[in-house]
């Protein structure tokens, strides 16, 4: 009887740990070997390959004896050969003989570069009580409300002029809630959106103040303005992280479009209500779903009430309408890029752990 039992338990105990490992899952007529190209990222090389790509750390394997192994170039050759049954991605490096100058090459990105600098070396999420703070500007001497390129400008605190500071203006807030069972059984965190405008050089000191140069500026320079040194270059970003997905368990809604736009389409920026706290990396890919009909009344009388009340005599399923992918997390907070989406969205869709029978 005991052999029995335990024959029934391990043929329950094995499609589960199947299910919590899963494994990546071949398109049809792919190549089985691909030539990388300038242009290619890393999340286009994965869609290529998989029905899931975001498990490509599952079908990627890293040469170990190979300085930054996840990196990948363009033109290596990826082999798709097969090890012990499942699929796995290898790499041919290029090799160039000839004695020309030695020219650095930059690898392939995990999305546009162009769609996440922005975001990884400019705009920056801060919390409202990080702002108090900040050196703020104060205006201009020839009293205008806008400064423009070349016009010197004031700002309320003496700067340290060996760093290269940046100008940012205080945008939209984004607020988190998350019960909890402490007295008023509920936490709040806020975050404020720092939009980048300008760049700017300290050029002197008087009393207390510094007097800055605007030199590269995105919009004009108002008063109030905040400033911070500059983030890191763009030499020392990391551009190529990997597609993964989050952990299992951890559950996200959008809140907003970083330039606060009511709709929200593919290759936008969001906010997202998890981050580093919640064990969010770079990389971390979840499923957007949009609140689906509620069907109220009885049978011969029902009718439709408003989805984002989520009650009512029958809560149909969820539709799914895209993904996205973090790019920036933060403590309570991500910024993740919209992969795709099959139709404009607004704030309030939830994002999940993906799920291959949804795509």
């Amino acid at each position: 009887m005991r052999l029995l039992v335990l024959y029934f338990s391990l043929l329950l105990f094995i499609p589960f740990c199947w299910a919590s490992h899963p494994q990546p899952v071949l398109k049809k007529d792919i190549p089985s070997v691909y030539t990388v190209r300038k242009g290619d990222t890393l999340w286009d090389i994965s869609e290529h390959y998989l029905m899931n790509p975001w498990l490509w750390p599952n079908l990627w394997e890293a040469n170990s004896y190979i300085k930054n192994p996840h990196l990948i170039y363009p033109g290596d050759r990826l082999y798709l050969v097969w090890v012990d049954g499942l699929p796995r991605l290898r790499v041919k490096k290029t090799v160039r003989l000839s004695p020309t100058i030695r020219v650095k090459r930059k690898p392939i990105t995990t999305l546009p570069e162009s769609m996440m600098f922005p975001y990884l070396a400019g705009h920056q999420l801060l919390e409202p009580s990080k702002l108090e703070g900040l050196p703020r500007v104060l205006g201009n001497s020839r009293n205008k409300g806008y400064m423009s390129p070349g016009d010197s400008v004031w700002v309320d605190t003496t700067l340290d002029q060996n760093k290269n500071w940046w100008v940012y203006r205080p945008d939209t807030q984004f607020n988190r809630r998350q019960s909890s069972e402490g007295k008023n059984g509920e936490i709040r965190w806020q975050t404020v959106v720092l939009k980048e405008i300008a760049r700017v050089t300290v050029t002197g000191f008087e009393e207390g103040l510094s007097q800055v140069r605007g030199d590269k500026l995105r919009e004009e320079i108002r008063q109030n303005d905040v400033l911070l040194p500059v983030p890191l270059s763009g030499t020392e970003l990391d551009l190529s992280f990997v597609p993964s997905p989050p952990p299992p368990k951890v559950e996200a809604k959008v809140l907003g479009q970083l330039e606060g736009h009511h709709y929200i389409a593919s290759s936008e920026v969001v906010v997202i209500d998890r981050g580093l706290l919640d064990k969010l990396v770079a990389g971390n890919v979840f499923q957007l779903y949009r609140s689906a009909a509620v069907v109220k009344g009885s049978k011969g009388g029902y009718h439709y009430k408003d989805s984002l009340l989520r009650f009512g005599h029958y809560q149909l399923s969820d539709v799914p309408i895209g993904e996205v992918m973090v790019i920036r997390p933060y403590e309570h907070f991500s910024l993740a890029v919209v992969t795709r989406a099959s139709e404009p969205f607004r704030a309030g869709v939830l994002a999940l752990p993906p799920r291959i029978a949804e795509f």
